[in-house]
């Protein structure tokens, strides 16, 4: 896994305080979770970022949450909650009944919806935290663009 995929926020010393606080090697506490020794260690040893499913994973065999190891920083975007939540594409189209190129115009901002209730469920959220997901996309998606088209940040001119 590269140091860049995964949960940016991730905390392996929290994960480490906390199984270390129940008395866990890293052993057990991948038995616990479901997954490889090696990836607890390497999810402890902080070399690269765990991905949402081993995140969430850990979290729950430790009775924790995904928030309580990878405190988030600043607003979420939709994708940022929908991965944080160990969420697929996949799975938020087949809940909302649209395309998974659907989600993910709407997860960039590119798209509004008229159900927001509906999207909001699908990524087990409030409507209120949904649209200000959906906002901090589209605020993203407005910055790439005018990056894109000033000739001091790169973009053409």
């Amino acid at each position: 896994m590269s140091p860049s995929s995964g949960i940016p926020q991730f905390r392996a010393d929290l994960l480490r305080a906390k199984r270390e606080a129940r008395g866990w090697s890293c052993e057990q506490l991948a038995v616990v979770a479901g997954i490889t020794p090696a990836t607890a260690r390497n999810a402890e040893g902080g070399a690269c970022r765990p991905s949402p499913r081993v995140v969430k994973a850990l979290a729950a065999a430790l009775d924790s949450s995904v928030d309580e190891l990878a405190p988030a920083e600043g607003p979420l975007s939709l994708r940022e909650l929908r991965t944080r939540r160990g969420i697929t594409q996949r799975e938020v189209a087949a809940r909302v009944g649209v395309s998974t190129g659907m989600v993910s115009k709407v997860e960039n901002g590119k798209h509004g919806v008229k159900h927001p209730e509906r999207w909001a469920a699908a990524y087990g959220v409030s409507r209120g935290q949904w649209a200000k997901a959906w906002e901090t996309g589209r605020e993203s998606q407005r910055q790439r663009i005018r990056n894109r088209s000033r000739p001091d940040k790169g973009g053409a001119q």
